[in-house]
């Protein structure tokens, strides 16, 4: 009789756990969606009742350190990909993470980052893709641009390592090959705001700067697109090159 006590006691408690995973996965659905929607405040209060329900997992951690990159918030982002990381030190996607806050801030750290990445998922075109921005960043632009070659080869779908490989062709003088790549997808009507800076800045690259400002007019004013303008030509500067 107590065995069959402490078989059904074990039932219930799986069949309580089973439930409570399920419960998470839904909730962390619909803070995926809310996220995708620009619903921040409403995704990071969520959050924060799921990480007080389920403390330390490793999903609703990554969730947190995605929303606050999202809102800019770069130092709280970078302290919850790595209480991920300390859960998992293999979790992909919070690797990932931290590289891209790391692109903006330290490249040389990003790259370092992405090389194991690369060598721990050599067939991912996303992981190639990221790798291929670090050595840009870092300037080794030949080796990027196999980088971008070879993500394009494992998925000729993305839209990324093509956008990135001509915005690299154009910072190495090849300004008119890399504005030919990219121009099919900046024209888009669903085109995205980096595709076009990344178009306005070989535009510029090439002295075209009003067609540049017409570009980037499609989503922003014309006080922002001044701006905007002069940190492309910044950036022009600092990484091309072959400058004008």
């Amino acid at each position: 009789m107590k065995s069959v006590f402490a078989f059904m006691a074990l039932f219930a408690l799986a069949g309580c756990a089973q439930h409570q995973n399920e419960m998470l996965d839904r909730n962390l659905s619909i803070v995926d969606i809310e996220m995708q929607n620009g619903e921040v405040d409403t995704a990071i209060q969520k959050l924060k009742e799921l990480n007080r329900d389920y403390p330390n997992n490793q999903d609703v951690i990554l969730r947190l350190a995605e929303v606050h990159r999202m809102t800019g918030k770069n130092l709280a982002a970078v302290e919850f990909y790595k209480k991920a990381l300390k859960i998992d030190p293999n979790f992909r996607a919070a690797w990932m993470g931290l590289s891209k806050i790391y692109l903006q801030q330290k490249p040389e750290t990003s790259l370092s980052i992405l090389e194991n990445l690369v060598k721990l998922y050599p067939a991912d075109p996303e992981v190639v893709d990221d790798y291929g921005v670090a050595l840009d960043l870092n300037g080794r632009y030949a080796d990027a641009q196999n980088a971008y070659r070879r993500a394009i080869s494992l998925d000729p779908s993305m839209v990324g390592p093509e956008i990135n490989l001509g915005l690299s062709l154009g910072l190495t003088g090849h300004v008119a090959q890399g504005l030919a790549l990219i121009r099919p997808y900046a024209i888009a009507s669903d085109a995205s705001q980096r595709t076009r800076e990344n178009y306005a800045l070989l535009l510029i690259a090439c002295g075209k700067n009003d067609e540049a400002r017409a570009v980037l007019q499609t989503y922003m004013s014309e006080n922002k697109t001044e701006g905007t303008v002069e940190r492309l030509s910044e950036f022009w500067q600092k990484h091309a090159v072959v400058k004008n």
